[in-house]
């Protein structure tokens, strides 16, 4: 049994690692891309297009950072879940719930479900929560 739990401590290890992973990389494509990008990216909140995109960059950039390094992994997880959710809600709005973007949203929503479900496992770097002696699961 005790393999078996080392398996699944692995396996979330490399989901955090490889989420963050995509995310960084998306990050630094839009970085790449940053003058074609905000003048497409829309207004939120009223403020201009360029603040909103550097707010969004900033909030997914910590998101990852959390998700990797295993801290605030549930909190991390149910922004970015969030985040999905809305992106999926924007698309169904404008009709193109059936598109690639929609799918690859839904997919990112499902593996930020299951961070938020699982916590950041045997490797990462808990805040212990309650119930847990000294941090032990």
């Amino acid at each position: 049994m005790a393999s078996r739990q080392r398996r699944c401590a692995w396996a979330l290890l490399f989901l955090r690692l490889f989420v963050g992973g995509v995310i960084l990389l998306h990050i630094i494509g839009i970085l790449q891309t940053y003058d074609n990008v905000v003048l497409s990216y829309r207004q939120i909140l009223g403020m201009s297009a360029a603040t909103s995109l550097a707010i969004t960059i900033i909030i997914e950039g910590l998101s990852a950072a959390m998700i990797m390094t295993g801290f605030g992994t549930r909190v991390a997880a149910t922004v970015m879940a969030l985040v999905s959710a809305i992106s999926l809600v924007e698309l169904a709005v404008g009709g193109e719930i059936g598109s690639d973007m929609a799918k690859v949203e839904f997919l990112y929503m499902g593996i930020y479900i299951t961070l938020l479900l699982s916590g950041g496992g045997e490797f990462a770097f808990n805040v212990p929560e309650r119930g847990d002696e000294n941090g032990a699961k």
